[in-house]
């Protein structure tokens, strides 16, 4: 259960430097997408939030300060975001979808075991198949840049997980 909460809270914040950056991009040269990415923003820092708690209630060390992972998340969203905003939509879906299927793992842990948890990850999910929804409707997934920003996308996403976990 430590594990999995802390990997889910350090993503999350991760989540939140990857909005801001896309933001930064889309406020200079994309301004039609910022109302999306400002919601999607905010849900991540409301998720956060929300798993910053039990991890606190429950008394698990946060690993890597989160700081880092925001930091991290925000060099991703701008590198992404100047690649152009089809890249950011790709990015979008594609990191969603992974969550998405993290989250149902996570409801399926903590369905048993933690119902207080498995509750606030099913009402979380909501907020990030929206995402997913958004992001792929608006995304074209055809040609080079879309494939590469899709692989880097999912690379990111489970170095990401992979760090949490071990840290």
């Amino acid at each position: 259960m430590e594990k999995q909460l802390k990997v889910i809270h350090a993503c999350e914040k991760g989540a939140t430097g990857v909005y801001y950056g896309h933001r930064v991009i889309a406020k200079i040269f994309f301004p039609k997408m910022v109302p999306s990415l400002d919601e999607m923003h905010r849900h991540e820092c409301e998720h956060f939030s929300i798993f910053g708690q039990f991890v606190k209630d429950k008394n698990i060390s946060k690993g890597l300060p989160p700081i880092l992972w925001c930091g991290a998340g925000i060099i991703y969203g701008l590198f992404v975001g100047v690649l152009g905003e089809n890249s950011i939509w790709v990015s979008t879906a594609r990191i969603e979808e992974i969550v998405n299927k993290e989250l149902d793992d996570a409801a399926s842990f903590f369905r048993e075991k933690e119902p207080e948890i498995f509750k606030a990850v099913l009402e979380i999910q909501k907020d990030e198949l929206l995402h997913q929804h958004i992001a792929a409707d608006k995304a074209d997934f055809s040609g080079l840049k879309s494939k590469l920003v899709s692989k880097l996308a999912t690379q990111c996403s489970y170095a990401a997980k992979f760090v949490a976990a071990c840290t």
